[in-house]
């Protein structure tokens, strides 16, 4: 048995030479993290590290067996949690049930059936989350293992869970065929399997039966109400089903094409159906995709998501997509007080909902309400634990109550697991750059494909860092009348730019897209005020000052 922190004569020999790992480099890199945080395991968490002690300065080492079995004593765990906080578990929590629904894969002739499989997969774990005792992985982190070759042990380790539900469709014009099986992962016990045959219209009910077969074969205990939201199909014609999985195959793929396809066969839906509540909460999500996608900021994309806000309502009052869609409507136009209202309400009537977990957490931070977003962040990373953006969260909370060396390693981390994406890029040069980092916000600015170059992300880091870290008057050049069209419908660009030009020592453009910011709902008037470097140059402005004062009263007067 591995004795943790052990301190060692010299004279042991344990395990191959190929099973040990001679330094905090070699560990880190065993455990794909970064030095910083496996050290913080050895002293938080009994990361077995053992220590050889030479007449001036002590090695360590450690032992890959060792490691691998401490890694499956934390079965329950988020894999990679960047934050202290983040990782720890209440007992309420280590006593949920934990499930991923993998994948269902496409066994069907023709490949383009793929969204049935992929809607299904969706569907189950929707399903699986109205049971209150069960922890459902999100559908962003479960999609992650699509057609992997992973075993089940390595990712229930990363999900965070116990049980892995398995599966296939097969279609062939009406018919269906759907397998399934439930595995403990952890004890390696297969503890169910069945197939279903059928036709394309006993879709609901195989969905149903499913999820009560794997209820009870969890040995969990349906409440009255949870039977009721079981049986409950928002959309009971099979062809405009199909319509609505089409179309959110579609929007996921963040095109203009594929967006315009996709609320095409939203309305196709609705000719079919007539008037439904999931159907127009989806086509005003996907019409919200315009904005998100940097396709279209204008007007008509809030007008027709505001439409079917209003025709879900008409339908549902107490619809958790309703209240989740306005949530978005009211963030976007920069209500995030109100967008609060909604996100609460949607997260009361559906709890497990990772996008309004995501949208809420953001919603707190950028209004300087950081201790009411931490526990939501622990929430959201049990639930959707490798989704990048998830990933960052507890480095954003850091910075904004002042600890950007403790933020770069969420940041760090979101990158690494979507270095393609600009987005992910530009993040990381910002939190690098706050905490004056030249060497290293040089080589992730030089990571941006030629393709990116003159994408507007691409060009807000190379503003950054020329402003922030090298403090150059050349940087200006980078922004373009593109990037300010950008920059004035959302708070980040605008916070970015204010940031950048007050380094630049240009006060008044500086104090310009602060104001910006402010007005599409930045007022964490804590980070503004004391914790933001950038901001030094500015402290005696006296629009500066001004502006601090509306953001301190609004930040008073924020409800959390």
């Amino acid at each position: 048995m591995a004795v943790f922190g052990h301190i060692s004569t010299g004279g042991e020999l344990r395990g191959a030479v190929e099973d040990r790992l001679e330094s905090w480099k070699q560990i880190a890199a065993y455990l794909n993290r970064g030095e910083r945080t496996v050290r913080r395991w050895e002293t938080e968490e009994g990361l077995p590290v053992h220590r050889h002690m030479h007449r001036s300065l002590g090695s360590v080492y450690a032992y890959k067996s060792e490691i691998d079995a401490w890694r499956q004593t934390r079965p329950t765990r988020p894999a990679l949690q960047s934050s202290t906080e983040a990782s720890r578990e209440t007992e309420a929590s280590r006593a949920v049930t934990s499930i991923a629904v993998l994948p269902f894969a496409n066994l069907s002739v023709d490949p383009e059936n793929a969204y049935f499989a992929d809607g299904l997969t969706e569907e189950v774990i929707a399903d699986l989350s109205k049971v209150q005792p069960l922890r459902v992985i999100s559908r962003t982190s479960s999609m992650v293992f699509k057609d992997t070759k992973k075993d089940l042990k390595t990712i229930a380790r990363d999900l965070g869970v116990r049980y892995i539900l398995q599966g296939s469709v097969r279609r062939a014009g009406k018919q269906l065929r759907i397998s399934a099986q439930l595995i403990d992962a952890i004890r390696d016990d297969h503890l169910w399997a069945e197939s279903y045959d059928g036709t394309l219209e006993d879709v609901f009910t195989i969905q149903e039966r499913l999820a009560r077969v794997i209820v009870a074969a969890l040995e969990l205990r349906l409440t009255h109400d949870e039977q009721q939201r079981l049986a409950e199909r928002p959309i009971r014609d099979v062809h405009a089903y199909e319509c609505f999985l089409r179309a959110r195959h579609e929007a996921w793929r963040w095109h203009p094409e594929a967006i315009a396809h996709a609320i095409q066969l939203l309305h196709n839906g609705l000719a079919i159906v007539g008037d439904n509540a999931r159907l127009y909460a989806a086509l005003g999500h996907a019409h919200l995709q315009y904005r998100e996608a940097g396709i279209d900021f204008g007007e008509h994309a809030f007008d027709e998501a505001e439409r079917c806000a209003d025709k879900v309502f008409a339908l549902e009052p107490r619809s958790a997509s309703g209240f989740r869609l306005r949530g978005w409507i009211q963030y976007s136009r920069g209500q995030i007080q109100d967008a609060v209202r909604s996100l609460k309400a949607a997260l009361e009537l559906d709890p497990n909902d990772a996008d309004t977990l995501l949208l809420l957490c953001n919603c707190y931070l950028i209004s300087g309400k950081v201790p009411a977003a931490r526990p939501l962040i622990s929430r959201l990373q049990t639930l959707d634990p490798l989704t990048p953006l998830t990933r960052c969260l507890p480095g954003f909370a850091d910075a904004s109550e002042g600890d950007l060396e403790s933020a770069v390693e969420p940041y760090r981390q979101m990158f690494e697991m979507d270095p393609g994406n600009p987005m992910a890029r530009l993040f990381y040069v910002w939190v690098l750059a706050l905490n004056g980092r030249h060497d290293a916000v040089v080589r992730v600015l030089d990571g941006f494909s030629l393709a990116e170059r003159d994408m507007v992300p691409s060009r807000v880091a190379r503003f950054l860092a020329g402003a922030v870290v090298m403090r150059q008057k050349e940087a200006l050049e980078f922004v373009t009348p593109e990037i300010e069209a950008v920059a004035a419908t959302n708070d980040v660009f605008a916070r970015f730019l204010a940031e950048g030009y007050a380094m630049a020592g240009e006060a008044e453009r500086a104090s310009h897209w602060l104001t910006v910011a402010v007005e599409r709902g930045y007022i964490n008037y804590p980070f503004l005020a004391r914790y933001d470097p950038c901001f030094e140059p500015l402290r005696s402005d006296p629009r500066f000052q001004r502006l601090l004062e509306v953001v301190r009263e609004r930040w008073r007067a924020f409800e959390a």
